[in-house]
């Protein structure tokens, strides 16, 4: 399950470096911290989601087992303001930081939680997002994930864009 804010633009690429206690990835024209640099697992209890069956078989219900947080700061650097018009994400299964596909029919299902501190981000200023929490199932039945968030933006030229950072989760 994904849950849209609202969605605008083209991917913009960013390149991805570590710093001390959080992990930053910088574009042309921001640069995204995560604190913390690699989020922890922990066990989630009473959030649900449904896996939808058919003629022979009943719906599932299924608990989330797993339930992650952290917060990413956006530093606007090209000297142009920005407003955050959307907040996606995407959990997917991994070992050792390697995103896993899953196999057949299977998928990840995860659903959030996004607190958007400071939306519109002036010229070198800074905004931030909470993703607390972020609930998953994996098909692999680990708790091992990257999270990709994804935020779109309209900067103060009237250009809508989108850029990602990623998380690791363990």
């Amino acid at each position: 399950m994904k849950r849209v804010i609202s969605i605008a633009g083209v991917l913009v690429s960013t390149v991805w470096l570590a710093a001390c206690g959080s992990t930053t990835s910088t574009s042309a024209a921001a640069t995204f911290s995560v604190v913390p640099a690699t989020a922890t697992a922990v066990a989630s209890s009473g959030k649900t989601f449904t896996i939808l069956g058919d003629s022979t078989h009943a719906d599932r219900i299924i608990t989330y087992p797993w339930q992650t947080s952290f917060t990413v700061s956006i530093t606007e650097t090209a000297g142009v303001g920005r407003k955050i018009t959307g907040v996606t994400i995407k959990v997917q299964q991994a070992t050792g930081g390697v995103i896993m596909v899953p196999t057949g029919t299977d998928q990840e299902h995860y659903d959030y939680l996004a607190q958007v501190a400071n939306a519109s981000i002036p010229a070198k200023g800074t905004g931030t997002v909470a993703l607390n929490p972020v609930w998953y199932w994996l098909p692999n039945g680990g708790r091992e994930a990257v999270v990709t968030v994804t935020f779109s933006f309209l900067d103060d030229n009237d250009s809508s864009f989108s850029e990602s950072t990623t998380v690791n989760v363990q």
